[in-house]
């Protein structure tokens, strides 16, 4: 019984702790768990279930929380730009400026927006960014910002652009960099200080330095906007831009002439640049060169306007150029001379100048030579040219002095078109001491008359070895050929065609021998370069001749091959086979040698036939 009541009082008394506990934990978890209201940027996070999103138990709100919602906000902390990693803000948790539970209506971002230090955002405001800007929300609107997630949010402050473009229109519609600050500064749109005009396509000089930028940069309309072009005009020469004054005559160059045309169209300097052929009067040689002011020297009063030739009809050398001859040669100086020079220092000019007008008409070569070459002094002056000797040295040294009757004057042997190839023909050289003949015929005569670089025609020694090298000297016995005198065996129509009579050197050439070349027996090929041999040679064929039977047919160590064989050929008709130890009669007499002669020896390493058969039984050779 007792018992009964302590376990009634004991679950009563839990009873009534258990209801104290959870009365005290409802009034705590209002008091501290939800101190107030989200603000409406938060409202999404009411209730005790999302408490955790921003706070960790036990601990304060940390920063990873906000970032890790605040995506715009870590990235740019990632990468180091704007306010938030400013020296003002860095290492401060975000809950000391950004507070939450004050209400819905309360301003989690707070900051007096006219005394904010730009500077920190990394964007400092200068020039007319500072002075003209009242509100920051005419430049933090959302047609500024081009990310959509941003774009979106209520009265932010992030999201734009430091580009110019990203905020202002395009007032030259893509024409020219999208980088403005290359031209313009922070102040005005309405100057380009920065814009450096030489580093375009055209750079500006002299007058051009000086004119109002809409005098060459018209205004127009463009995609309905008012629109100024800067780029893409034309200016490949003046006419683009100016009036040409000439109207055309003197082509589009205007830099021809108006040399200073950065500083005036006046100043006209002509260069060598301009195409005088506009005007009627192709300029050529010196009048290329020479100055304008030569000839265009205002004579007539044109206001230095190059325009002193233009009422006259005929324009002639007379017109400028004094006629130094009085007019002795007539009025056309062109006969004469050309535009490279009065003195014909071009000696490739031939002037129309009619030579033949005189008693010296001009041929062959005469004709390209510089008139000064004969004229020394004045062109009008009697030249004498009685002989070619007058005007030209005599190059034979007086070898034709004391021939006077036969060769009177250089015209005998040479004419006007040159000096070579000579007259002077075979003809003509036949009627002299030494005939042309043979393999002579065809030789230039520099071959014979041009010695050590000088013409010889007097005095010449006419043997062969004055010309000919003499080959056989130490190898030919002079008594064949006396004080060398090649023609005692050598003719003149080739050297290998030879008349020498071989009887007298006490061996006859018969047959073969007498068709066959000198270098054959007497020329030593074997060695290099080859060995003359006339002297000691011997009369036995086979010194010349290869043996090809070997030693069979020696006598006392000789081998007379003329025993079988003649001087004409090689055959065997001198061969007569009675005489040997067989006699051939009968049928043997038909049968050719080499039916019974077929066994061959050996002789110096060389297979050679075998004639001397030793049985002369039948069975030998039948069987």
């Amino acid at each position: 019984m007792l018992l009964n009541k302590l376990a009634f009082h004991e679950r009563h008394f839990v009873g009534i702790a258990l209801y104290c506990f959870l009365f005290l934990f409802h009034y705590l978890s209002i008091g501290q768990l939800s101190p107030g209201k989200l603000t409406s940027a938060h409202a999404k996070l009411e209730g005790m279930s999302n408490c955790t999103q921003c706070h960790t138990i036990g601990d304060k709100v940390a920063n990873q929380k906000c970032l890790a919602c605040h995506k715009e906000i870590n990235s740019r902390i990632s990468k180091n730009k704007g306010f938030h990693v400013s020296a003002t803000v860095r290492g401060k948790e975000c809950i000391v400026c950004h507070s939450e539970h004050h209400g819905t209506n309360f301003d989690m971002v707070r900051f007096d927006q006219k005394t904010f230090n730009h500077n920190l955002t990394g964007f400092e405001l200068k020039g007319a960014h500072k002075t003209k800007i009242v509100n920051c929300k005419e430049c933090h609107k959302a047609e500024n910002i081009s990310d959509a997630s941003v774009k979106n949010r209520r009265e932010t402050f992030l999201g734009l652009d430091t580009k110019c473009l990203s905020c202002h229109d395009d007032y030259h519609q893509k024409t020219l960099s999208s980088e403005c600050i290359s031209c313009h500064d922070v102040n005005t749109f309405k100057k380009a200080p920065a814009f450096n005009h030489n580093t375009a396509d055209f750079a500006l000089k002299g007058a051009h330095k000086s004119v109002d930028c809409a005098s060459c940069h018209k205004s127009e309309v463009r995609n309905n906007q008012k629109f100024v072009r800067y780029s893409g005009l034309s200016f490949n020469n003046c006419n683009s831009c100016h009036k040409d004054a000439h109207k055309g005559r003197f082509g589009n160059n205007c830099e021809a002439c108006h040399t200073d045309t950065e500083d005036s169209f006046n100043k006209i300097v002509p260069t060598r640049a301009f195409n005088h052929s506009v005007t009627g009067y192709a300029l050529e040689g010196k009048h290329h060169e020479i100055s304008c002011k030569k000839c265009h020297d205002n004579s007539n009063g044109a206001s230095g306007n190059f325009q002193e030739f233009s009422k006259k009809e005929n324009i002639t050398c007379a017109s400028c150029h004094k006629d130094v001859h009085e007019g002795k040669l007539g009025n056309d100086c062109k006969s004469c001379h050309n535009q490279h020079s009065f003195l014909l220092k071009n000696k490739t000019f031939v002037g129309k100048f009619d030579h033949d007008k005189t008693n010296y008409p001009l041929v062959g070569k005469h004709q390209a030579i510089d008139c000064k070459s004969c004229h020394k002094s004045d062109l009008t002056d009697p030249v004498q040219h009685n002989t070619c000797m007058s005007c030209h040295t005599d190059k034979h040294n007086g070898d034709f002095a004391n021939k006077k009757e036969k060769y009177p004057d250089c015209a005998t042997c040479h004419s006007e078109k040159g000096f070579s190839p000579s007259k002077f023909n075979i003809e003509m050289h036949n009627k002299g001491a030494f005939k042309l003949e043979g393999a002579h015929l065809a030789q230039p005569c520099f071959a014979c008359h041009l010695q050590n670089n000088q013409w010889i025609f007097a005095k010449m020694n006419t043997q062969c070895s004055s010309c000919h090298q003499d080959i056989h000297q130490g190898f030919l016995d002079k008594k064949y050929y006396g004080e060398k005198s090649c023609e005692a065996c050598h003719q003149v129509e080739s050297w290998q065609k030879i008349k020498f009579d071989h009887k007298t050197t006490g061996y006859e050439l018969k047959g073969g021998h007498s068709t066959a070349q000198c270098a054959s027996c007497h020329f030593d090929k074997n060695v290099n370069p080859a060995t003359q041999k006339f002297k000691g040679l011997s009369k036995q064929c086979a010194s010349c001749h290869a043996n090809i039977h070997g030693n069979q047919f020696e006598q006392k160590g000789i081998t007379d091959c003329a025993r079988c064989h003649s001087a004409n050929a090689w055959d065997d008709k001198l061969f007569n086979h009675d005489k040997t130890a067989f006699k051939l009669d009968g049928k043997h007499q038909g049968v050719s040698c080499d039916k019974c002669h077929k066994q061959t020896i050996t002789v110096n390493n060389r297979s050679v036939k075998f004639f001397k058969i030793q049985k002369y039984q039948c069975v030998g050779c039948h069987l």
